[in-house]
């Protein structure tokens, strides 16, 4: 067996386990890259909890590369949801200028305001769709 070197008062690990470190510290830098290059915080997330799995598994929960990896996951969560929270706020936002300047636009498998409405003018909105359809009904029972 051999030690490895750090914070985890000479933990001892058996073959394979530097591989592993490795691994693990490749996936560290990639979730880096992820949060600090590219402001992808789910995908760091994604990278130091695999790397963190590792590092606990294969040197323990109190070395210092766990210990760091255990920070950075806290980190890279509280970025993610952080970029969630405004990702929504601003898609919401959207929605309502496009609503309020009657041009919605397709999101989320919703129709926009035009399809509901059949190319009406926005200003008829959809009562201006129930009395068409009245008066289609209306026909109907005339054509009878």
């Amino acid at each position: 067996a051999e030690g490895v070197a750090g914070g985890g008062g000479g933990h001892t690990v058996g073959p394979g386990a530097v591989e592993r470190i490795i691994q693990a510290q490749a996936l560290h830098n990639m979730a880096l890259v992820f949060s600090n290059n590219l402001n992808r915080y789910k995908e760091a997330l994604a990278h130091e909890k695999k790397a963190y799995a590792i590092y606990r598994l294969v040197l323990g929960e109190s070395h210092t590369f766990t210990v760091n990896s255990s920070h950075f996951l806290r980190r890279f969560t509280e970025q993610a949801v952080d970029q969630s929270t405004k990702q929504r706020k601003f898609d919401i936002d959207q929605n309502l200028i496009a609503a309020a300047s009657g041009r919605m636009h397709l999101t989320k498998g919703k129709l926009p305001v035009e399809a509901a409405t059949n190319g009406m003018d926005s200003s008829e909105g959809l009562n201006g769709l129930t009395a068409e359809k009245k008066k289609k009904k209306k026909k109907k029972k005339a054509g009878k």
